[in-house]
């Protein structure tokens, strides 16, 4: 047996759709709108929409450079965009208004997922390895306790609050380390080969590919197993402890 396991959040214990992104989206440009109109700015809902392009534009790049950013640094942009000279507290107040989104338009809790983490936090440490975009780790952890799956969890990493994005091994390291555990000891489940699979691989752990949400990863031949289904997580893991 593993002694420790670690999943990555989006499409791996929650699924997301572009429907619901682009709900969520709108709920932000609404609430970023309600916000800054009742701190005195003018602007209006397209301009806030384009802002919140180029913040995630942010975002997206240093995800594709490896690089862990902040949601502050992105709606720092946001405000570059508006031509809005706003404190540390406007600025907070906004990641608040993007959090707020993420908990009205969430995504879904993947099925099984509940009972699976149950039977298997009794049995060694779980962590999640998760990339950030513009919602802010700490929510997420506020979805996973409304959901009451979070005291299952003892080790979290994000990369909205590390240097670092998946598939640098840092990542990896420093949640191994929280969870007491070595690579070899350890394996990890994600959807993405670029990040998940490769990352979890050059850190010396076993690398779990859940394809029950994500589809387009066709071109995988690093992954230890494939899975579609968390009922099939008790014999795979058996077969790789």
């Amino acid at each position: 047996m593993f002694k420790a396991i670690t999943f990555d959040f989006w499409q791996t214990l929650y699924a997301d759709s572009l429907e619901n992104w682009e709900n969520r989206q709108s709920i932000r440009i609404d609430n970023c709108h309600g916000y800054l109109k009742k701190q005195g700015y003018s602007c209006n809902t397209e301009i806030i929409a384009k802002g919140m392009e180029e913040a995630y534009m942010v975002s997206n790049t240093c995800w594709h450079q490896h690089i862990g950013v902040s949601v502050e640094t992105c709606m720092k942009k946001f405000a570059e965009t508006l031509e809005l000279s706003l404190d540390k507290t406007e600025i907070d107040s906004l990641i608040e208004c993007l959090g707020n989104a993420f908990l009205e338009s969430p995504p879904v809790m993947i099925p099984h997922v509940k009972t699976m983490l149950e039977t298997f936090s009794k049995r060694c440490p779980l962590g999640i390895i998760s990339d950030s975009a513009l919602t802010p780790g700490r929510y997420t952890k506020q979805l996973m306790e409304r959901d009451g799956i979070l005291q299952h969890f003892t080790a979290f990493t994000y990369s909205d609050e590390s240097e670092y994005t998946k598939p640098v091994v840092a990542q990896f390291e420093t949640t191994l380390k929280q969870l007491n555990a070595k690579p070899e000891e350890a394996v990890h489940i994600g959807d993405i080969v670029r990040t998940d699979i490769v990352g979890a691989k050059n850190a010396g752990m076993k690398a779990i590919r859940f394809a029950g949400i994500n589809k387009s990863e066709t071109d995988d031949t690093l992954s230890d197993a494939v899975i579609d289904d968390y009922r099939q997580l008790e014999s795979v893991i058996a077969e790789l402890s």
